[in-house]
């Protein structure tokens, strides 16, 4: 004898009246809640709100339907940075974490597999995503100080041994130079190294970030890449001669103190006249905002000494200002004119990031003719930043600390060092 179960299952008594009026409202007020959400951001940017750069990066462009399956999720990050009030939440959200919690958020990014025992070279790291350590994206300090995870994130996930960084930089400055061509690269310190004071005494990181910093500055010490010119040492200089820290407690960035010394340090390098008819001038207490801050949803100035560059009788052709933009994703070529202190003339290419960006109030006046733009784009497009090298008479790369020391960065990868071996071989000086 077989049973019925749906007989053999006691009916279930429907629930009193009480509990079905306590229930009621849910309904409704999930679908306000859904509505909000939906139809909230499409309201602000009706009214005009349009989305802001709150990362040390800026905002995803819309993907191409070239880009194949990469189209989802490129489309993915295009939506998010382009969310209207996605700033307001951010703030929000650090807002309620402070009050809750006493702290702010913990905004965590994973960036891949971790290190291994014993390693900080890049010869073996974790590939187990469920272990892979969360580094923070701003890692709190002491006395207010942030500074940006990647500093600790990127050389504990190290993608290529140092000497092997070393390698690549001097097949790139060889590429240019048996070109004709002249080569200058600079790796701007990350603020954790020119500025490791107020890093708290304990975070997720310190050994290996330490140990792989410590591995790189050493090789770039005894066995720098040919055309490197030294950021460090003049940094650290400064900073002792003033007392004052030279990067900024609430960015990743220096300070237009620490511009001041790239400019210097760069005039110097390409031809010690720049530096006539030249001043560099403290206006004194200025406000910045600081990128980091933000990035935490809790906006914060900087109060830093204003410095301006002044080059007697430079002027800028067919604009008012004289300075540079920050570095684009397309090159932009920039021509000065003097009737007193003396300019570059030969034609530089300046492959920057967002330290070249800080310091871009100082770098234009130095040149008669000068194309910006941004090293990372060799990665889309290595022959195209291979045929700007090819028209250009100098190349100078700069490139930040946490980025290069770690083995990355678009101008060493094979594809952008074989375009450029091969179109700079072509065409020589």
């Amino acid at each position: 004898m077989t049973t019925d179960i749906h007989e053999a299952a006691p009916a279930q008594a429907p629930p009193p009246p009480a509990a079905r009026r306590r229930r009621l409202p849910r309904r409704p007020i999930a679908t306000l809640l859904a509505l909000l959400f939906f139809f909230l951001p499409l309201g602000a940017f009706i009214a005009g709100s349009r989305a802001q750069a709150i990362e040390n990066r800026p905002l995803a462009q819309f993907p191409s339907l070239s880009d194949g399956w990469s189209f989802f999720p490129n489309f993915t990050a295009w939506a998010t940075d382009h969310l209207p009030l996605r700033q307001d939440a951010v703030r929000g959200n650090a807002a309620l974490s402070e009050a809750v919690f006493g702290e702010p958020p913990s905004y965590r990014t994973d960036t891949g597999g971790g290190p291994a025992a014993g390693v900080p070279s890049g010869d073996s790291t974790a590939t187990d995503t469920e272990q892979a350590p969360q580094y923070p994206q701003v890692l709190a300090g002491d006395d207010g100080w942030l500074y940006y995870g990647q500093d600790v994130a990127s050389p504990c996930q190290a993608t290529r041994p140092v000497d092997e960084v070393l390698d690549r930089l001097n097949r790139l400055a060889r590429a240019v130079e048996a070109s004709g061509r002249r080569f200058v690269v600079t790796v701007a310190p990350d603020k954790s190294t020119i500025y490791p004071q107020a890093l708290p005494e304990t975070y997720l990181g310190k050994q290996c970030s330490t140990e792989r910093r410590q591995a790189f500055w050493d090789a770039m010490a005894q066995t720098p890449p040919e055309g490197y010119l030294d950021l460090r040492q003049p940094l650290e200089q400064e900073q002792e001669a003033s007392g004052q820290p030279i990067y900024r407690p609430n960015d990743t960035h220096w300070a237009p103190r620490g511009a001041e010394v790239f400019a210097q340090a760069l005039a110097q390098r390409l031809d010690p006249a720049l530096l006539q008819g030249t001043q560099f001038v403290d206006n004194g207490p200025a406000s910045e905002p600081g990128d980091l801050a933000t990035m935490l949803g809790q906006p914060k100035d900087d109060v830093v000494t204003d410095v301006q560059l002044h080059r007697d009788g430079v002027t800028a052709v067919g604009r008012d200002s004289l300075d540079l933009p920050e570095m684009p994703y397309s090159p932009e070529t920039y021509d000065y004119a003097t009737t007193g202190a003396p300019l570059f003339q030969p034609k530089t290419l300046l492959l920057g990031d967002s330290f070249s960006s800080a310091s871009r109030t100082m770098l234009g006046p130095l040149f008669a003719d000068i194309t910006v733009l941004h090293n990372e784009v060799a990665g889309q497009f290595p022959q195209a930043v291979a045929d700007l090298m090819a028209d250009s008479d100098v190349v100078v790369y700069e490139i930040v600390e946490r980025t290069i020391s770690s083995g990355g960065g678009a101008l060493i990868d094979d594809e952008s060092l074989n375009a450029i071996e091969t179109t700079l071989a072509a065409q020589p000086r």
